[in-house]
């Protein structure tokens, strides 16, 4: 599991430019700069009760997929949740592929979706 990310991993001389930057750094600059961004951030996922982060990639969940019009992190609550508020919402703050991937709420971590069946925390790609 990969809790820190050197900026410069000399081992592998791999430059990590992104390194220090928060989730809020990230969309703070795709907003400024007009970075488009997946297509799959600009839905909700409304919920009347949770659903476990391993049964959310099933079919035919107990949710209402709802367009947002924008990335969910320039949308209210209000907006997320809608009229009447949902209890639970979910968002898509990382995307892998449909077997590893799952949305999240959106306080969680945007790892906390990956590979939620899996005993693993990196595709594989950043552990060689």
């Amino acid at each position: 599991q990969r809790i820190s990310l050197d900026l410069w991993e000399d081992g592998k001389r791999t430059l990590n430019p992104l390194a220090g930057w928060s989730w809020s750094d990230i969309i703070a600059y795709a907003d400024a700069k007009g970075v488009p961004v997946n297509e799959g951030h600009n839905f909700a996922y409304r919920a009347q009760a949770p659903i476990e982060a391993t049964k959310r990639h099933l079919p035919n969940l107990p949710w209402e997929k709802v367009p947002l019009g924008k990335p969910f992190w320039q949308c209210t609550e209000k907006e997320l949740k809608g009229s009447p508020a949902a209890p639970i919402t979910y968002v898509f703050k990382s995307f892998g592929d449909i077997h590893t991937t799952v949305p999240v709420e959106p306080h969680e971590s945007e790892r906390a979706g990956r590979f939620v069946r899996q005993a693993k925390t990196e595709c594989g790609i950043h552990t060689r």
